[in-house]
């Protein structure tokens, strides 16, 4: 009998919870470690409906915020990269000043010209604390400093900088850059007076620079050995010689020598003096390669190459144009360096060249003006 009423109170115990358990889910204030767990690994950036939650629109509004800032700048990174001629191309040259005032902006300086107080003060992000009188250089960055310097230039010289440019990329791509012997690439050619008149562009003052009109960037053409072995009488040769920047159909005309793998010697008509020349195809430039010289003379199994400090050959025109030199140009004449304005004197005495501009370009700057010239005394 004890035993059976222990069993009756059991069952009601073991219904009882039962019931309960059934209750707290049915009941909704009421949660389950179940649900408990499904709540806390649900999406955190979105509510029951899909939709954003607070944490993500203030993120995108911060982006915003950001994108809005950077669209009160002309060049938001000028204070961290250097900036590309394509970029300030971009630019209308009458926002060129308030683009390179924004950079002294950024680091707090005041301004006395009221249209540049009057910008940067409508500018959410600026804040100017320092007097002009008491702003240094110092403050600036080096990049900060070239990309004033790279702004100025695009300022006062405009779409000169595109040709500039356009010509510097190509002595970068095929190192056009300093002395190496070879006349007719890298090389400038221009008329300082009258006296060089006939036969160089006068020099252009263009305010910020220098003009130097009808210039050319040439490489030589190379001559594989097995092409060289197979020139005959009669052969049609299409040339050009550097500074003519045009070329001409010669016809070889006789097979003067052959010194093996070393170099021929050839004569060809030349159809701009109705006379002939001699050419010889040799590794003048010591790199393993052939190029076709006009040799100066030939002594008996021997020959000359013409002018052997200046060499020329027959070249590939890769640029035609104006050339620009920096007012700050240098130019090496013999080792005693001069400016531009000294190559105007005229005495032959301690200029021999004075007067004229001609010789090998060493160095252009950023923006693509030549800033140093080689240029040799002949003798």
């Amino acid at each position: 009998m004890k035993n059976m009423w222990r069993a009756a109170v059991l069952a009601i115990c073991v219904c009882t919870a039962a019931a309960g358990c059934k209750k707290a889910k049915e009941e909704p204030g009421i949660e389950t470690e179940a649900e408990r767990t499904e709540e806390e690994t649900a999406d955190p950036k979105k509510d029951d409906s899909g939709k954003e939650t607070s944490g993500e629109q203030e993120s995108k509004e911060t982006e915003e915020t950001e994108k809005e800032t950077e669209g009160e700048y002309i060049f938001p990174e000028s204070d961290t990269r250097l900036l590309t001629a394509e970029e300030l191309k971009s630019v209308p040259a009458d926002q060129l000043r308030l683009a390179r005032n924004e950079i002294f902006a950024r680091r707090g300086r005041l301004f006395t010209s009221a249209e540049l107080k009057e910008y940067f003060e409508a500018k959410d992000w600026y804040e100017g604390v320092i007097k002009p009188e008491d702003f240094s250089d110092s403050m600036l960055s080096e990049i900060e400093k070239e990309n004033i310097d790279l702004i100025k230039a695009r300022e006062e010289l405009g779409d000169i900088l595109d040709t500039a440019a356009a010509y510097k990329k190509i002595m970068d791509e095929n190192q056009l850059f300093g002395w190496n012997g070879l006349l007719d690439y890298g090389h400038i050619e221009v008329s300082l007076s009258d006296n060089y008149a006939e036969w160089y562009p006068a020099l252009e003052d263009r305010g910020g620079c220098y003009e130097a009109k009808s210039q050319l960037l040439c490489v030589p053409v190379y001559y594989s050995w097995d092409e060289i072995e197979a020139v005959r009488e009669g052969d049609k040769l299409t040339l050009s010689f550097g500074m003519l920047n045009k070329s001409a159909v010669y016809t070889v005309t006789d097979i003067l020598q052959e010194h093996g793998k070393e170099a021929k010697v050839i004569s060809v008509s030349d159809p701009e003096q109705h006379g002939e020349m001699q050419l010889v195809f040799t590794d003048a430039f010591q790199v393993g390669k052939y190029v076709l010289a006009i040799a100066d003379e030939i002594v008996g199994d021997s020959y000359v190459i013409w002018n052997s400090d200046d060499i020329s050959c027959a070249c590939q025109t890769l640029y035609a144009g104006s050339f620009y030199l920096s007012k700050d140009c240098v130019i090496d004449v013999a080792g005693q360096m001069r400016s531009v304005e000294d190559q105007r004197e005229l005495d032959w005495e301690e200029n021999p060249f004075g007067g004229a501009i001609f010789g090998e370009i060493l160095e252009v700057d950023a923006n693509g003006l030549i800033t140093r010239i080689r240029q040799q005394v002949a003798g």
